[in-house]
């Protein structure tokens, strides 16, 4: 399930796909949620989850609660991708679907994606139960498999165990040459090693490649930190100013947020505390972001002590 190409592509398929959704929903029913389920892994993996809501959504509210004969786990890509609009009988014959299917998903994305997006309010006993069925799938099922297993959250293992998997899962999406695996591989195996800059760097060049673009301000911003905690003001300062640039251009308030508290701490750091003060006063003008504003008034504290025993 390689996916590539770039952006432009990425942007023009969207919307071809978005269309003939639109004209299936006129016609065939059928053909539209085969089409839903088709491009699910697409649309995750391009960060077009709202696309993917916003078709998955509009298919559902002229199924109903009627899952087309045969079509059970499309049905079920169709509920995971518009759960938040999903009314809760669709999420139950959802869930039923998952219960009742024998043997491995039809589709490779399935498992990772009712892990994700459904396995956080599961049972571990029930998501072992799915991931343990869906061994006997194809590649790169096996290899999310191996993901969910040591996805943060989503499972009872130990960290040993957990960190084993995700190197299992990185190094069976590397054999398949699959950046989105890599990728997700990578962005979880983050949080479990000791020295995380490396893995960092790699997961957010596969972000900028896979166009994803709140992930990669994130990352940007979590190797800003890594930079600012090492002493490396220089180059936190130039990443947390790209993921600011990202955040405005994509009116991403909370990344704004975190950017520009990462440049009043270094600014503070380096001991430009005008600068500090700017960002910060910056992020009080932002509005329904209760704990970046806690954050900013804790940092002007800090600064404030810096400025007095100067």
């Amino acid at each position: 399930m390689n996916l590539g190409g770039s952006g432009d592509q990425h942007s023009l398929e969207a919307d071809q796909v978005v269309s003939a959704i639109e004209r299936a929903c006129e016609s065939d029913l059928r053909t539209a949620l085969r089409l839903v389920a088709r491009y699910s892994a697409y649309w995750w993996s391009r960060g077009l989850q709202d696309e993917a809501a916003a078709a998955a959504e509009r298919v559902l509210s002229m199924l109903g609660r009627t899952v087309p004969v045969g079509l059970d786990e499309e049905y079920l890509l169709a509920v995971i991708d518009g759960a938040a609009s999903a009314e809760q009988e669709q999420i139950e014959l959802a869930q039923q679907i998952v219960l009742t299917t024998t043997g491995p998903f039809r589709y490779s994305v399935t498992v990772l994606l009712w892990s994700l997006v459904f396995g956080p309010f599961e049972s571990a006993e029930v998501v072992e139960d799915v991931l343990e069925r869906n061994e006997s799938g194809d590649a790169w099922t096996r290899a999310a498999v191996e993901l969910i297993r040591g996805y943060p959250g989503l499972t009872t293992a130990a960290p040993a165990d957990t960190a084993q998997a995700l190197r299992t899962a990185l190094g069976r999406f590397r054999m398949l040459e699959d950046q989105w695996g890599v990728f997700l591989a990578l962005s979880a195996l983050r949080y479990v090693v000791d020295e995380p800059l490396d893995i960092t760097t790699e997961a957010l060049r596969l972000a900028e490649q896979l166009c994803l673009v709140e992930e990669t301000a994130l990352l940007l911003c979590e190797r800003a930190e890594l930079y600012r905690r090492a002493g490396k003001l220089e180059d936190a300062q130039a990443d947390y100013a790209q993921a600011l640039s990202i955040g405005e251009h994509a009116e991403l308030l909370e990344t704004v947020a975190a950017a520009r508290l990462g440049l009043a701490r270094t600014a503070r750091g380096s001991g430009n505390l005008p600068a500090a003060r700017s960002h910060l006063s910056a992020v009080l003008t932002l509005r329904g972001l209760e704990d970046a504003h806690f954050e900013a008034h804790h940092e002007l504290a800090a600064l404030n002590a810096s400025e007095a025993s100067a």
